[in-house]
C-alpha cells in the first residue's frame, strides 16, 4: 500500500520577483503566478485527489485554492507547511542581507543546515517541523493520494531527509521552481523516494522563470 503526496511550490509572488529573503512575509501573486496557478490547476483538473493541504500563507494557499476548484475538497491548512521562520532577515533585499548578518549569510551560502535566523528558527528546528508535519500528513492519508501546497524551503528540506536522512541533505538539495511538482511516495514500510522532482511540464517557456539560488555573497543565481 503506497501513499502519495504530491507537493507543489507556491506560484510566483512579489517578493521572488524583487529579490527579497520573503521567508513568512505575508506577499500576494504576481500577474504571472496568476497565469501559473491556471495552468497548475488544469494540469490536475482530471487526478484524484483524497485530500488537499496547504501552508497558511497568502501565496502558497492561493495556489492552493486554484487547484481546488476542480476538486472541492476541504482546503486543510498546516503550519507545519509553513515556510522557514527567519526573523529579522524576514523580507529583507538580498543584497542588504550579506552586510548586516554575516553569519547567517555565511552559512545560508555554505553551510545552511546551520544557520540560526535572528529572532527565528534554526534549520534544525525548521526540518524537524517540516518532517513532522510530512508524518503527520503520511499517517492520516495511508495509501491515498494528497497534494501539499508549500514554499521552497520547505521541499528543501523534505529533500534532505529522503535523500541525507539528516539536514546536512539540504547542502545537496535543488532549487524548486513556482508550481514546480514534486511527488513523494512512502511504501507500507515507511520508505520515502522522490518519483518526480521539480517537474514544470505543464508551464510554457516563458513562464517558467529559472529558480533563484539565493547567495548573499554576490547575485542571486
Amino acid at each position: 500500500m503506497v501513499t502519495t503526496v504530491i507537493i507543489v511550490r507556491h506560484c510566483q509572488s512579489m517578493g521572488n520577483t524583487e529579490g527579497r529573503f520573503q521567508g513568512r512575509f505575508d506577499a500576494d501573486v504576481t500577474p504571472v503566478g496568476e497565469q501559473q496557478m491556471e495552468l497548475l490547476s488544469l494540469r490536475f483538473r482530471n487526478e484524484k485527489l483524497d485530500a488537499l493541504y496547504t501552508s497558511p500563507l497568502l501565496r502558497a494557499r492561493r495556489t492552493a485554492e486554484a487547484v481546488n476548484r476542480y476538486h472541492q475538497l476541504q482546503l486543510q491548512i498546516c503550519e507545519g507547511l509553513s515556510e522557514l521562520d527567519v526573523g529579522k532577515l524576514e523580507n529583507r533585499k538580498l543584497s542588504e542581507i550579506g552586510e548586516l548578518f554575516p553569519e547567517t549569510a555565511k552559512n545560508w551560502d555554505q553551510s545552511p543546515d546551520l544557520c540560526e535566523f535572528p529572532r527565528g528558527e534554526t534549520m534544525k528546528q525548521a526540518y524537524r517541523r517540516v518532517n513532522q508535519a510530512l508524518d503527520w500528513i503520511l499517517e492520516e492519508n495511508r495509501g491515498k493520494t494528497v497534494m501539499a501546497v508549500t514554499h521552497g524551503g520547505v521541499i528543501r528540506n523534505l529533500y534532505a531527509r529522503v535523500c541525507a536522512g539528516c539536514p546536512e541533505g539540504i547542502r545537496q538539495s535543488a532549487v524548486f521552481g513556482n508550481t514546480g511538482v514534486s511527488v513523494l511516495e512512502a511504501d507500507e514500510a515507511g520508505r520515502l523516494s522522490w518519483t518526480l522532482l521539480n517537474d514544470l511540464s505543464h508551464l510554457p517557456e516563458e513562464l517558467r522563470r529559472s529558480p533563484i539560488k539565493y547567495s548573499f555573497h554576490g547575485e542571486a543565481v
